[in-house]
């Protein structure tokens, strides 16, 4: 059946011209993607692998493959909802797409915490960092979901070219400095959500039997510091304030790494810069667990338990991914998870 569309509720959906429609739900792939373009919506037939990249406080990246034919069009802003058994697991717009002398487009699409990304001038005064999403949302029409009541007041902020969601990562830091508990920002299905990080756990196991392969090293290249240095300028004073907080062990033992930050509350300067040295002061595990069996609730923030021996490293616990990348390839379903090394003693 060549050019082959169905209608469904009204709307045309179409396969392409390279596939039989499915004629049951036992051919059909558990893997669903939707393009939504004008008052059409097509069911593309992917080729090659998709994939989908789940970065904490980072858009939500799905990449897909389709075979250009005389039926589907789409264009870029067009929206794209993904389903895998049923379930939604992204909801974005297409932001490019590449093709070749074979007619394949490569598709790139972010869900809507791309447009965070946008740069402005921000000014508050205290308020929780709930306020503060449930702010953006309402200000630069988001769809907005689940946030979670945080309770605890940030300080005043101005700031010049800052983009949205480092209004909001900056906002997260401050209420886990102030005791306020961990949380996490992501797109769940088109909804922009703030949940804590208590919340994300899974229930996702992942041993040596349910893993590919792992990649194991460790840093002090990236994300570590033993300075830490906080700082403020008085323009009507013509002056700057300086705190610093340092590790004169390992500075002997690796060199200075320095962390420069203005901040705008000097009377927390020196307890926030503690806390920052407290954190960044360690090397830096970077572990990815390649190829484990897919489970579409993993994304950075999550929660999964692994238990693993790498070397002279043994995890038995439960840990925080940073990032999870799923692929799906002919109804195969891997994904590779990035833990968050900080978290490993």
């Amino acid at each position: 059946m060549s050019g082959a569309t169905i209608i469904r509720n009204g709307n045309a959906y179409s396969t392409g011209s390279y596939r039989e429609i499915f004629e049951s739900a036992e051919s059909a792939p558990k893997l669903r993607v939707y393009i939504k373009s004008g008052l059409k919506i097509y069911e593309a037939v992917i080729v090659n692998e998709a994939r989908l990249e789940r970065e904490e406080f980072c858009a939500s990246k799905f990449t897909f493959t389709v075979m250009k034919d005389e039926v589907i069009s789409f264009n870029q802003g067009d929206a794209v909802s993904v389903k895998y058994d049923g379930e939604v697991i992204f909801y974005g717009f297409v932001f490019t797409k590449k093709r070749d002398k074979d007619g394949l487009i490569e598709t790139t699409c972010y869900d809507q915490l791309r447009y965070l990304k946008n740069k402005r001038t921000y000014t508050r005064s205290s308020a929780t960092l709930s306020e503060v999403v449930n702010g953006i949302v309402k200000e630069y029409k988001l769809r907005g979901g689940d946030v979670a009541k945080t309770g605890v007041a940030l300080g005043a902020m101005a700031a010049e070219r800052i983009s949205l969601l480092d209004v909001i990562r900056k906002g997260a830091e401050e209420t886990e400095r102030r005791g306020g508990g961990r949380y996490e920002l992501y797109d769940d299905g088109g909804y922009l959500t703030l949940k804590a990080a208590s919340n994300m756990r899974t229930g996702v196991l992942i041993d040596a039997h349910l893993a590919e392969d792992f990649v194991y090293e460790d840093t002090i290249d990236e994300g570590v510091y033993n300075m830490i240095e906080l700082y403020n300028d008085t323009k009507r004073l013509n002056q700057r304030w300086v705190v610093r907080v340092s590790d004169a062990e390992t500075m002997g033992e690796w060199g200075t790494l320095i962390l420069s930050q203005n901040t705008t509350e000097p009377e927390n300067a020196l307890s926030d810069a503690k806390q920052l040295l407290e954190k960044y002061d360690r090397i830096n595990r970077e572990i990815v667990l390649k190829g484990a069996a897919g489970n579409t609730a993993v994304r950075g923030g999550s929660i999964v338990y692994v238990t693993m021996t790498m070397g002279d490293l043994a995890l038995n616990g439960e840990i925080r991914a940073k990032k999870a990348v799923h692929r799906f390839e002919n109804n195969a379903y891997l994904m590779d998870v990035y833990l968050d090394g900080s978290e490993i003693e």
